[in-house]
């Protein structure tokens, strides 16, 4: 048995996955975000919410921002159809912790490093789980 205290409800990672080893989001977010479509959805939505911005800048027309919360569903429908990971309300509106972990998952991805950041979270989590 673990000595280790029960993670907080918002840093569940889904429903059968109770008891993690993990503290920093960064890991956390990176065991939500695993399945390839689901990771591909959140690719799309981020890449989908910076070009908003910029035709919203381009063009000068603020209705263009009435989009944004499209750039989210993008996300979210890869956690109900193909993640089923738990989705905390807070960063699925809005959080820093949330926007600046899709940055650098972006970012890890162009770098061909994510997967190998699933790979090392993954066996953490399972050497955690046969302790």
């Amino acid at each position: 048995m673990n000595s280790n205290p029960q993670p907080s409800l918002r840093n569940r990672i889904n429903n059968q996955i109770i008891d993690h080893p993990f503290t920093d989001y960064w890991d956390i977010f990176i065991l939500k975000h695993q399945h390839p479509i689901n990771i591909t959805l959140h690719i799309l939505g981020i890449l989908f919410f910076y070009t908003l911005l910029f035709y919203t800048w381009k063009l000068q027309n603020l209705w263009l921002l009435l989009g944004l919360p499209l750039t989210q569903l993008l996300g979210l429908t890869g956690h109900f159809l193909f993640e089923r990971s738990h989705i905390d309300l807070q960063d699925a509106v809005f959080s820093w912790r949330a926007s600046y972990c899709l940055g650098k998952m972006l970012l890890r991805i162009f770098m061909g490093k994510y997967q190998d950041d699933i790979r090392q979270r993954q066996e953490i989590l399972n050497n955690y789980a046969n302790i």
